[in-house]
């Protein structure tokens, strides 16, 4: 029988870590298609007063994209401090998924906000979260800078990249 939990690798991690992300940001794009085509009647509202939605979507998409960076960020501080890199890719494949499903919240939220009252305003607010997370891609470079990998860990990581 084979055994399924063998050592995570960079190489692996950064596979596992960019299908999810893709996994993310196909989800967003093809609910904002389906989101477009099924709403009728699409009318622009700006600066409509009666609608609650107006400020609180926006504020919330910036308010978790600022939440995400910051608890990023914290968990990158954790990853960094672990001693080996076996731990390093397991710690950081956590923070890069949290950061990721943070900011699908607030773009699904504009999408069904869009739903319900067919002002494109909100499906904008989606697709700048969306395209903000586009920027957000894991590469390998990425990868070895937030590790902050040290002397032993480099030939290490190398290694396993090829």
């Amino acid at each position: 029988m084979n055994n399924t939990n063998q050592p995570q690798t960079p190489k692996g991690i950064l596979k596992t870590i960019t299908i999810i992300y893709y996994a993310y940001c196909a989800a967003i794009l093809i609910f904002g298609i389906v989101a477009l085509y099924i709403t009728e009647n699409v009318e622009i509202k700006i600066a409509d007063s009666e609608d609650p939605f107006f400020y609180l979507v926006p504020v919330f998409a910036i308010a978790i994209a600022f939440l995400s960076h910051f608890l990023f960020q914290k968990n990158l501080k954790k990853t960094q401090e672990k001693s080996t890199l076996k731990e390093k890719l397991v710690q950081y494949q956590s923070a890069r998924i949290i950061r990721y499903a943070m900011l699908e919240a607030p773009a699904l939220l504009g999408i069904v906000i869009f739903i319900i009252t067919s002002n494109p305003f909100y499906l904008l607010i989606a697709a700048i979260v969306l395209a903000y997370l586009v920027l957000l891609r894991p590469t390998k470079p990425i990868l070895k800078e937030d590790l902050n990998l040290n002397i032993e860990q480099e030939p290490e990581f190398y290694e396993a990249m090829k």
